[in-house]
């Protein structure tokens, strides 16, 4: 390896990139992720004055990557994305920058359970307010799980790996 050669690959920055689904921000403030910077995505579209009226879904996930290429430090970015499919945009508008997305942080079946049962005592409570079948609930939670195991089986054999906390 020559001089330039050298100095070009030390130039590269190298950042650890963390994206989540349906994941709180009490579940990620831990000492696991102590020497990252830690980024609500909402802070991040009010940063950049997104307006849903006038911008497109694709303004949002560009103003995110913007986010990710411009950080010095390892990034955790919660409440990302609308539907697992922008993980995949946002993955292609990292790759000229030699970025990847290296976890997709999603709940576990623990959460997932919790979840459940607090969309149920809701209905519970307020049905006549809420607009869902009977059943409903629990569909939206199998179909969910159902997600989950698709996008790890998308990238189980990439750099991405989807991880349940």
């Amino acid at each position: 390896m020559n001089i330039i050669e050298n100095n070009l690959s030390a130039s590269k920055k190298k950042i650890k990139v963390i994206l989540t689904y349906r994941i709180y921000e009490s579940d990620i403030k831990n000492s696991e992720f102590a020497h990252f910077k830690i980024v609500d995505f909402s802070d991040v579209l009010l940063k950049n004055n997104y307006h849903p009226e006038k911008d497109s879904e694709l303004n949002e996930l560009e103003f995110l990557s913007k986010e990710i290429i411009n950080s010095e430090d390892n990034i955790v970015i919660y409440n990302t994305g609308s539907n697992f499919e922008d993980f995949d945009t946002i993955s292609e508008m990292l790759k000229p920058h030699e970025l990847i997305i290296n976890n997709i942080l999603v709940p576990n079946e623990a959460k997932r359970q919790q979840q459940l049962a607090d969309g149920q005592r809701a209905y519970r409570e307020h049905s006549r307010w809420l607009d869902f079948y009977p059943g409903e609930i629990e569909e939206n939670h199998k179909k969910f799980a159902e997600k989950i195991e698709t996008l790890k089986a998308k990238y189980r054999n990439t750099e991405t790996k989807v991880l349940e906390i």
